[in-house]
């Protein structure tokens, strides 16, 4: 949920405020849509409500589809960015790069290619694990085959 910080005691930074709470109650009169019904919030992007196969055929493009695919192929272990390093025996460092890149590509299709597994603890270095979940799984498995 976005927040609004207003200093009380500068008028300008008032003014502001309102033209920017004006803004936003016209966006949700229109029901959320853009001026011309395309979606798209003011200051955000609108849910990517495009099929998860579709999605992933756009990535399929790409050159981390390599990863995911990688990734999809592991066995269903919560690891470390490290650890996916060590297991599909890539660059240092390389996961972690590319993760960065899976972080635009999820916020733009609203997707999540590795969500964080909280109950598998941590590796040695003290990094979060992650899992790729079984429906992005799955999905990711059936394009590469075709």
């Amino acid at each position: 949920m976005p927040y609004l910080m207003v200093n009380l005691d500068d008028f300008g930074d008032m003014q502001r405020s309102m033209r920017q709470l004006r803004r936003r109650l016209r966006w949700q009169a229109r029901g959320g849509q853009g001026p011309c019904g395309a979606g798209g919030g003011p200051g955000g992007q609108a849910a990517d409500r495009t099929p998860l196969k579709q999605k992933l055929m756009r990535i399929k493009q790409r050159g981390v589809w390599r990863f995911l695919v990688g990734i999809a192929r592991l066995d269903e272990t919560p690891r470390s960015l490290a650890e996916i390093d060590d297991a599909l025996d890539l660059p240092r460092n390389k996961m972690r790069s590319t993760k960065a890149i899976f972080a635009k590509l999820e916020n733009r299709l609203d997707l999540r290619f590795l969500k964080l597994a909280e109950d598998a603890g941590e590796d040695e270095a003290g990094n979060p694990r992650y899992v790729m979940p079984k429906r992005i799984r799955r999905k990711v498995l059936e394009l590469a085959d075709e």
